[in-house]
């Protein structure tokens, strides 16, 4: 936020050199910003007791015992141990010879837990909650708030995250963890598709003006453009009677670009921001710089054709922006999206997963599931600019609003309730399933 407000000062003065090395200095120093948060975590894991579970099986009773009286009383650590006990007991009956037999997530009292695992955590990421962090600021920048607006709304942002986080933590005992990831869903649904018909109002005047920008590419393959109110007027003129609708007020430019089998888009840039960099377009920014960046960009790219292939201009999105009202309902409504998933996903998904996996398989099933969690995280930050660049954001809120629905539904009528119940209790109840 400081940043943000210096460099709006810096702007004002003119001039260009200052301005360019206050933003070199800002960023580095907004990483020195980070590294308390960092700290505090490695000082916090070195207080983490080791799981009683894991310590039991590893033959070391008495060091899990101690693990149960960190977090509870005397006798329900005694109730736990013994139900401890009487699982290593039937696990040991489980063959005449007394050898271990070698659980399988295919199992039928397995498979339940497992998909429920996958599919939750697959659409935990499928709310979007990462890139909605992330871009935060460029979304609000684009919803109509200025830059200033845009960073103090994402200060509020993460203070709406802490303090409902501080209610999930209060209410997850209480109201348990069923509840509250079906109430999360339920939030975070409503408050994706109002953000994204607030998009949509003005994304339906989006106009495509990949022409007149391909023609000012260089021979050497490059483009720059200064996106000022000038060069939106010329580029909007030259789209005819549809340009001319929202010519002379304020929008928005997002460029994607290919050269061959690869793709890539520029961020945002606003016609009304005098303080914003010129838009560098050029082959080497679309082109992987090695074949592992290439095969993970696009598998079955040909590198040395795009190396070679000339630069084709695939859109030029201009966009005209919303009024600071409409900034600011975005913004509201993006607040509720956070207040929704750190009370219910945010707080429950790991607490109700790691209780939901059967002891025996959960070193291996969450493992799975992990991957797959890490898997949908990975293709939507792929995904994300190059499709609100070509779509808009508003066909993405749509999106994820559409698979956070399949994350209502299986919280609501196929997870069972884990609150107040053991590990040993909650495997017997999928035992009897």
């Amino acid at each position: 936020m400081f940043f943000s407000i210096r460099v709006e000062e810096v702007a004002k003065l003119g001039d260009a050199a200052r301005l360019f090395a206050f933003k070199d200095t800002a960023w580095r120093s907004i990483f020195w910003v980070s590294l308390p948060p960092g700290i505090l975590f490695v000082i916090g894991s070195l207080l983490v007791a080791e799981s009683p579970r894991w310590l039991f099986r590893r033959g070391k009773k008495e060091a899990a015992y101690a693990a149960l009286l960190r977090s509870r009383t005397t006798e329900q650590a005694d109730l736990e141990i013994r139900e401890m006990e009487q699982t290593a007991s039937a696990e040991k009956a489980t063959t005449s010879s007394g050898t271990k037999v070698r659980e399988s997530l295919l199992r039928r009292k397995y498979v339940i837990p497992f998909v429920l695992a996958c599919i939750i955590l697959a659409c935990n990421q499928a709310t979007g909650v990462n890139s909605i962090i992330g871009y935060n600021t460029n979304i609000l920048l684009q919803s109509g708030l200025s830059d200033v607006q845009a960073h103090w709304g994402y200060v509020i942002f993460t203070i709406v995250n802490f303090l409902t986080t501080m209610v999930g933590v209060v209410l997850v005992d209480r109201k348990g963890r069923k509840f509250l990831l079906s109430l999360g869903s339920a939030g975070i649904i409503a408050s994706l598709i109002c953000t994204g018909f607030l998009f949509r109002r003005t994304e339906t005047l989006r106009l495509d003006t990949s022409r007149t920008v391909q023609s000012m590419v260089t021979a050497d393959q490059k483009v720059t453009l200064v996106y000022d109110q000038k060069l939106a007027d010329t580029l909007l003129e030259a789209a005819g009677d549809a340009g001319r609708r929202i010519e002379h007020s304020p929008t928005s430019l997002v460029v994607i670009y290919s050269c061959g089998d690869f793709r890539a888009a520029t961020k945002a840039a606003r016609s009304d921001d005098t303080a914003a960099t010129p838009i560098e377009i050029t082959r080497a920014s679309c082109v992987p710089a090695n074949k592992v960046v290439a095969f993970f960009s696009n598998p079955f790219g040909d590198l040395d054709a795009a190396r070679q292939s000339p630069l084709r201009i695939d859109n030029a999105l201009i966009t005209p922006l919303p009024s600071p009202r409409s900034g600011w309902m975005v913004a509201i409504s993006l607040f509720v999206f956070m207040a929704f998933f750190a009370i219910g996903p945010g707080v429950c998904v790991w607490l109700a997963l790691s209780e939901l996996m059967p002891t025996r398989i959960r070193s291996n099933g969450m493992s799975i599931a992990l991957l797959i969690n890490q898997a949908v995280s990975t293709g939507i930050a792929a995904v994300f600019l190059p499709t609100v660049g070509k779509f808009g954001y508003s066909t993405v809120f749509f999106g994820f609003a559409g698979c956070t629905v399949i994350y209502f539904l299986t919280a609501a009528f196929f997870l069972p309730e884990t609150k107040g119940k053991t590990l040993e209790e909650i495997e017997i109840y999928f035992e009897k399933e």
